[in-house]
């Protein structure tokens, strides 16, 4: 078909400028897009941003020939928040785009400031790891889902939306937009100075996969990929951690004193070999030791790792081990365990 981008956007303009003078503050477009790499690369309108309700009118979407055409509202709140990344996916509709009419010199320098605040928050390494995170989360969930579904069709679509915030992860950790959207994710990647190596390659491979199991394995693998980028990024990024200071290790002892009944309970059905509750309560105290190790500065305390149905003493020595460390931690800081030997101690006390 003829080529109809410049009459089209004379045709925006012009309605704008005789229909919405008052309406519209903005015309936006972009340099080939929603074209094949055949098309030419000309300028097209993108979006609008109104600047009252009717304004709101403009919006159109249309065919003309074989080719589709969308005129639709973006109001400055919600540029502003793409720029605040609210809508980490819609970037390169800011990134990308250029003003082709302005209402108002006003209007086109209020367009200028959101896009050179997209770019110091690409630039923002804590930003766009947090946002990073956040695309992996939404990639793990969908996996997550994935498991339970045995549909091939269902399964590919959720196997597209991993690759997909897979590679918006990327894009975040490289500070850039996606040059193509939903486009050539390979082509994507492959640009990205920060990548898994075999990010490509495994999307290939998943793609080309034909059963349900096939495609899930890919998809942990590349779920994977990028975790490992990004934790290898975090732990380039973190600071050596200050020592706590102002602990008060009374509460230690207070948490300990409670404790106590646990470690005990947890001994006595080790000693009955009752597995499947040492396991539960294992994993009752493995939570405790996490949130502990943290509030008091104290080393890591691993001991689901020494979990083993089948040899539950060794893991009553590491439960034994971790006891006895905690007890040292909180002596080691001179605070003394309110325990009695017997009773009657503790009647004297308390006279």
């Amino acid at each position: 078909m003829r080529n109809i981008d410049k009459e089209l956007v004379d045709w925006a303009v012009d309605t704008i400028r005789h229909k919405f003078k008052d309406d519209v503050s903005l015309l936006i477009g972009q340099r080939g897009a929603c074209k094949l790499p055949t098309d030419e690369k000309n300028m097209v309108f993108d979006y609008y941003v109104p600047a009252t309700e009717r304004g709101f009118q403009l919006a159109e979407t249309f065919i003309i020939e074989d080719m589709g055409y969308d005129l639709y509202p973006m109001t400055f709140e919600r540029l502003e928040g793409i720029a605040d990344f609210t809508e980490p996916r819609s970037i390169w509709v800011l990134e990308k785009s250029e003003v082709i009419y302005a209402r108002t010199e006003a209007d086109r320098e209020r367009f200028a400031q959101i896009k050179e605040k997209l770019h110091r928050n690409l630039s923002d390494k804590e930003k766009t790891n947090t946002k990073a995170l956040e695309f992996m989360d939404i990639a793990m969930e969908v996996y997550n889902t994935m498991l339970f579904e045995e549909d091939i069709c269902k399964v590919r679509k959720a196997a597209g939306g991993i690759a997909s915030m897979l590679t918006y992860s990327l894009a975040m950790i490289n500070g850039s937009a996606l040059a193509d959207g939903y486009g050539n994710l390979v082509n994507e990647v492959q640009a990205m100075k920060q990548k898994p190596d075999a990010f490509p390659q495994l999307y290939l491979q998943m793609i080309g996969a034909h059963t349900v199991e096939e495609i899930r394995n890919i998809c942990r693998s590349l779920i994977q990929s990028v975790r490992d980028l990004l934790r290898n990024i975090q732990d380039e990024r973190k600071q050596p951690e200050e020592k706590k200071e102002n602990i008060n290790y009374e509460d230690l002892a207070f948490w300990y004193q409670e404790a106590r009944y646990t470690f005990r309970k947890l001994a006595y059905y080790i000693e009955l070999g009752d597995s499947p509750v040492c396991y539960s309560l294992g994993c009752y105290l493995q939570i405790e030791f996490d949130a502990i190790q943290k509030e008091f500065d104290l080393e890591e305390m691993n001991l689901m790792g020494a979990f083993d149905a089948d040899n539950l003493r060794n893991f009553m020595m590491q439960v034994q081990t971790l006891e006895s460390d905690i007890v040292k931690e909180i002596t080691k800081h001179k605070v003394a365990l309110n325990k009695f030997d017997t009773f009657t101690d503790f009647l004297q006390k308390h006279q």
